[in-house]
């Protein structure tokens, strides 16, 4: 997918009017799904379902969706806030003891 087309994505999920929620670090946005922006340092968990994201990296946008099997806290240790789209997942928090962690890095190839 073009550069161009990734971007425009990343700026509509960006621009959704997020609402704080119930939990410390997390602002959602409903639609036909919910769209969450996650506060760097901070955690959720999802129940099963798919997630899609969007992370600026060194070299670039990145993307990428995931179906998730087994409840997941989902980590953003990131220096920006992470802007996610979900289907079919609960959001709540609890710990879990699967994990998902979203990283800084400098590879071009690696999401997460």
């Amino acid at each position: 997918m073009s550069e161009k087309l990734i971007k425009e994505k990343y700026d509509f999920i960006k621009t959704r009017p997020y609402k704080p929620s119930n939990y410390e670090g997390l602002d959602m946005f409903y639609d036909k799904n919910t769209f969450i922006k996650l506060y760097k340092n901070h955690n959720i968990t999802l129940s099963v379902g798919t997630i899609y994201l969007i992370i600026k990296k060194l070299h670039g946008l990145k993307e990428g969706s995931f179906h998730i099997n087994k409840d997941t806290q989902l980590y953003n240790l990131t220096n920006s806030n992470l802007y996610c789209v979900l289907s079919d997942c609960v959001v709540y928090k609890e710990d879990n003891k699967n994990k998902l962690f979203v990283e800084n890095g400098t590879s071009q190839e690696e999401l997460l």
